[in-house]
């Protein structure tokens, strides 16, 4: 499964960068759209996606186990919606 140390090497070799150089330029994509999520912006990547937060309202809910009704408090987390280039790029093959 790949994953950064992967995504350095490509970002490498593609631009001629050293590791050190592309490893930062991740670090400092993914600090930039922690700081926009967290302010609640909507970060759109052309190419790939957008990512956005989503809020949950705080609701009961019934464990199933024992049947007793639970409080889960309000929540707020990252969602993504992959882009028309993307979708199309997993989409299964017609045989």
């Amino acid at each position: 499964m790949p994953g950064k140390l992967e995504l350095v090497e490509r970002i490498a070799f593609e631009t001629g960068l050293p590791k050190a150089h592309a490893a930062r330029a991740i670090e400092v994509m993914i600090d930039a759209m922690v700081e926009w999520l967290s302010a609640g912006d909507r970060v759109t990547i052309p190419g790939l996606g957008s990512f956005y937060t989503s809020e949950r309202t705080a609701r009961e809910v019934r464990n199933p186990r024992t049947g007793q009704l639970v409080r889960v408090a309000s929540s707020r987390s990252v969602r993504f919606r992959p882009g028309k280039e993307v979708k199309e790029a997993v989409k299964p093959r017609a045989s």
